[in-house]
């Protein structure tokens, strides 16, 4: 199952990657997540790893899987509550500002979870229009 949300931000795509390269900055406008870094050094690339502490999952590793720099980065988390599950943010340039996506794509689960994930869309869908939300508050204020 494939669960994405996009927000139009008046800003370049320049400024909102600028922001989300760190990773650190995710703890700003991600709802749960109270730390997160890498685990690697810059430059950031497919391989780079990094994690991510939410309040209710715990410790969330994650390596980058996939890579366009200023464009898009997706990720795989590695032992953690959602192993396997991917992310990822894009950005693309849209009239005088940019269109971000969040998307979250679930690997193939026991029956008993695909129907608890598949009831647990719509939380999972309000996250992240909240959680584009505050990024959008954020980047225009």
């Amino acid at each position: 199952m494939i669960i994405s949300e996009s927000i139009f931000i008046s800003q370049s795509p320049d400024k909102i990657w600028d922001f989300w390269l760190p990773v650190t900055t995710d703890v700003q406008w991600r709802d749960g997540i109270i730390k997160a870094g890498l685990n690697t050094k810059l430059p950031t690339n497919v391989g780079s790893a990094g994690v991510h502490f939410h309040k209710s999952l715990g410790p969330m590793p994650w390596t980058i899987i996939s890579w366009e720099d200023g464009r898009h980065m997706e990720w795989i988390f590695g032992e953690c509550r959602l192993k396997g599950f991917t992310g990822s943010y894009h950005v693309e340039p849209e009239n005088d500002g940019s269109r971000v996506t969040m998307q979250q794509t679930q690997p193939a689960l026991p029956l008993f979870m695909r129907i608890i994930m598949f009831f647990a869309r719509g939380v999972i869908r309000k996250g992240m229009k909240g959680d584009l939300q505050r990024l959008k508050s954020i980047m225009e204020s």
